[in-house]
Protein backbone atom coordinates (compact mmCIF):
# COMPACT_ATOMS: atom_id res chain seq x y z
CA UNK A 1 0.00 0.00 0.00
CA UNK A 2 1.40 3.24 -0.58
CA UNK A 3 1.48 6.15 1.13
CA UNK A 4 -1.01 8.25 -0.26
CA UNK A 5 -3.09 5.68 0.06
CA UNK A 6 -2.35 4.68 4.14
CA UNK A 7 -3.36 8.63 4.58
CA UNK A 8 -6.16 8.07 2.48
CA UNK A 9 -7.85 5.71 4.37
CA UNK A 10 -6.51 7.21 7.43
CA UNK A 11 -8.71 10.19 6.61
CA UNK A 12 -11.90 7.95 5.78
CA UNK A 13 -11.62 6.01 9.27
CA UNK A 14 -11.40 2.46 7.57
CA UNK A 15 -8.99 0.27 9.60
CA UNK A 16 -5.42 -0.81 7.36
CA UNK A 17 -5.89 -4.13 6.35
CA UNK A 18 -2.25 -4.60 5.40
CA UNK A 19 -1.74 -7.55 7.79
CA UNK A 20 -4.60 -9.15 7.06
CA UNK A 21 -5.71 -9.87 10.98
CA UNK A 22 -8.62 -10.31 12.04
CA UNK A 23 -11.07 -7.28 12.66
CA UNK A 24 -13.68 -6.52 15.39
CA UNK A 25 -17.27 -5.57 13.93
CA UNK A 26 -16.74 -2.06 15.61
CA UNK A 27 -13.98 -0.52 13.77
CA UNK A 28 -15.66 -2.29 10.19
CA UNK A 29 -19.14 -0.40 11.32
CA UNK A 30 -17.89 2.50 12.64
CA UNK A 31 -17.50 4.64 9.46
CA UNK A 32 -21.17 3.62 8.26
CA UNK A 33 -22.59 4.25 11.79
CA UNK A 34 -20.52 7.61 12.43
CA UNK A 35 -22.89 9.65 10.29
CA UNK A 36 -25.67 8.62 12.11
CA UNK A 37 -25.02 8.84 15.13
CA UNK A 38 -23.13 12.05 14.49
CA UNK A 39 -26.74 13.54 13.87
CA UNK A 40 -28.22 12.74 17.39
CA UNK A 41 -24.66 14.00 18.81
CA UNK A 42 -22.83 10.60 19.20
CA UNK A 43 -19.70 11.59 17.46
CA UNK A 44 -18.69 8.06 17.96
CA UNK A 45 -21.13 4.94 19.07
CA UNK A 46 -19.00 4.83 22.03
CA UNK A 47 -21.15 5.96 24.59
CA UNK A 48 -24.21 3.99 23.38
CA UNK A 49 -22.15 0.73 22.83
CA UNK A 50 -20.42 1.37 25.91
CA UNK A 51 -23.36 2.78 28.12
CA UNK A 52 -23.53 -0.11 30.26
CA UNK A 53 -19.92 0.15 31.21
CA UNK A 54 -20.12 3.62 31.86
CA UNK A 55 -23.08 3.40 33.70
CA UNK A 56 -23.41 0.27 35.46
CA UNK A 57 -25.60 -2.77 34.67
CA UNK A 58 -28.48 -1.63 37.21
CA UNK A 59 -28.64 2.04 35.80
CA UNK A 60 -27.81 1.03 32.59
CA UNK A 61 -31.61 -1.44 32.06
CA UNK A 62 -33.65 1.30 32.79
CA UNK A 63 -31.88 3.82 30.76
CA UNK A 64 -30.99 4.36 27.18
CA UNK A 65 -28.89 7.84 26.06
CA UNK A 66 -31.20 9.37 23.12
CA UNK A 67 -28.58 11.85 21.84
CA UNK A 68 -26.52 14.88 23.47
CA UNK A 69 -27.01 18.53 22.25
CA UNK A 70 -24.19 20.84 22.31
CA UNK A 71 -24.45 24.55 21.52
CA UNK A 72 -23.64 25.32 17.95
CA UNK A 73 -20.26 25.21 16.82
CA UNK A 74 -19.25 24.02 20.61
CA UNK A 75 -18.49 20.54 21.85
CA UNK A 76 -19.13 21.39 25.72
CA UNK A 77 -20.91 22.34 27.74
CA UNK A 78 -23.92 20.07 26.27
CA UNK A 79 -26.93 18.23 27.36
CA UNK A 80 -27.78 14.39 27.50
CA UNK A 81 -30.90 13.17 26.58
CA UNK A 82 -31.95 10.57 28.53
CA UNK A 83 -34.83 8.01 28.32
CA UNK A 84 -35.93 5.81 31.03
CA UNK A 85 -38.42 2.93 31.55
CA UNK A 86 -40.86 4.39 34.02
CA UNK A 87 -41.73 6.78 36.37
CA UNK A 88 -40.34 4.62 39.39
CA UNK A 89 -36.95 4.41 37.38
CA UNK A 90 -36.77 8.48 36.92
CA UNK A 91 -36.82 9.14 40.81
CA UNK A 92 -33.68 6.65 40.99
CA UNK A 93 -32.45 8.59 38.23
CA UNK A 94 -32.23 11.93 39.18
CA UNK A 95 -30.08 11.60 42.07
CA UNK A 96 -27.67 10.03 40.30
CA UNK A 97 -27.33 12.52 37.70
CA UNK A 98 -23.73 14.26 39.00
CA UNK A 99 -22.54 10.41 38.83
CA UNK A 100 -23.85 10.35 35.48
CA UNK A 101 -22.30 13.56 34.23
CA UNK A 102 -18.85 13.23 36.04
CA UNK A 103 -18.70 9.33 34.44
CA UNK A 104 -19.41 10.76 30.90
CA UNK A 105 -16.98 14.11 31.07
CA UNK A 106 -14.21 11.35 32.02
CA UNK A 107 -14.92 9.50 29.15
CA UNK A 108 -15.86 12.25 26.64
CA UNK A 109 -13.31 14.79 28.21
CA UNK A 110 -13.82 17.88 30.89
CA UNK A 111 -16.67 19.96 30.48
CA UNK A 112 -18.47 17.98 27.54
CA UNK A 113 -21.82 17.42 29.47
CA UNK A 114 -23.40 19.96 31.49
CA UNK A 115 -26.91 18.76 31.98
CA UNK A 116 -29.22 15.52 31.64
CA UNK A 117 -33.02 15.99 30.79
CA UNK A 118 -34.48 12.75 31.78
CA UNK A 119 -38.34 11.86 29.52
CA UNK A 120 -40.08 8.80 30.25
CA UNK A 121 -40.82 6.46 27.29
CA UNK A 122 -40.14 2.89 26.25
CA UNK A 123 -36.43 1.96 25.94
CA UNK A 124 -35.26 0.78 22.65
CA UNK A 125 -34.59 -3.32 22.13
CA UNK A 126 -31.39 -4.26 23.34
CA UNK A 127 -30.36 -7.70 22.13
CA UNK A 128 -29.61 -9.93 24.98
CA UNK A 129 -28.30 -13.80 25.35
CA UNK A 130 -30.91 -15.97 26.18
CA UNK A 131 -30.61 -19.88 27.13
CA UNK A 132 -31.72 -21.72 25.03
CA UNK A 133 -33.95 -24.09 26.77
CA UNK A 134 -32.69 -28.10 26.81
CA UNK A 135 -34.71 -30.46 25.51
CA UNK A 136 -35.80 -33.53 27.89
CA UNK A 137 -34.17 -37.35 26.97
CA UNK A 138 -37.56 -39.15 24.66
CA UNK A 139 -38.60 -41.95 26.95
CA UNK A 140 -37.80 -45.56 25.50
CA UNK A 141 -41.18 -46.52 25.44
CA UNK A 142 -43.00 -43.66 23.93
CA UNK A 143 -40.20 -44.13 21.53
CA UNK A 144 -40.83 -47.26 21.07
CA UNK A 145 -44.40 -47.07 20.65
CA UNK A 146 -43.99 -44.39 17.88
CA UNK A 147 -41.93 -46.49 15.53
CA UNK A 148 -44.52 -49.55 15.58
CA UNK A 149 -46.93 -46.72 14.10
CA UNK A 150 -44.60 -45.12 11.63
CA UNK A 151 -43.29 -48.65 10.72
CA UNK A 152 -44.40 -48.77 7.17
CA UNK A 153 -42.88 -45.91 5.86
CA UNK A 154 -39.94 -46.14 3.29
CA UNK A 155 -37.20 -43.39 4.16
CA UNK A 156 -35.26 -44.41 7.25
CA UNK A 157 -34.76 -40.80 7.99
CA UNK A 158 -38.48 -39.89 7.53
CA UNK A 159 -39.93 -42.72 9.62
CA UNK A 160 -36.73 -41.90 12.22
CA UNK A 161 -37.78 -38.09 12.50
CA UNK A 162 -41.84 -38.83 12.49
CA UNK A 163 -41.14 -41.47 15.41
CA UNK A 164 -39.37 -38.46 17.27
CA UNK A 165 -41.96 -36.17 17.12
CA UNK A 166 -44.56 -38.80 17.93
CA UNK A 167 -42.93 -39.91 21.34
CA UNK A 168 -42.39 -36.02 22.11
CA UNK A 169 -45.86 -35.17 21.64
CA UNK A 170 -47.24 -38.44 23.22
CA UNK A 171 -44.86 -37.50 26.24
CA UNK A 172 -46.68 -33.74 26.37
CA UNK A 173 -49.92 -34.68 26.14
Amino acid sequence: MSPRTKRKAYENGTPDRTSRGLLGIAALTERVARPVLGKRGFSAGQVIGRWTELVGAELAASTSPERVQFHRGARVNGTLYLRVASGAAAALVQPQVPLIIERLNGFLGPNAISDIKVTQGPLPHRYTKTPVPRTRAISSEALADAETEVGALGSDALRNSLARLGARLRERG
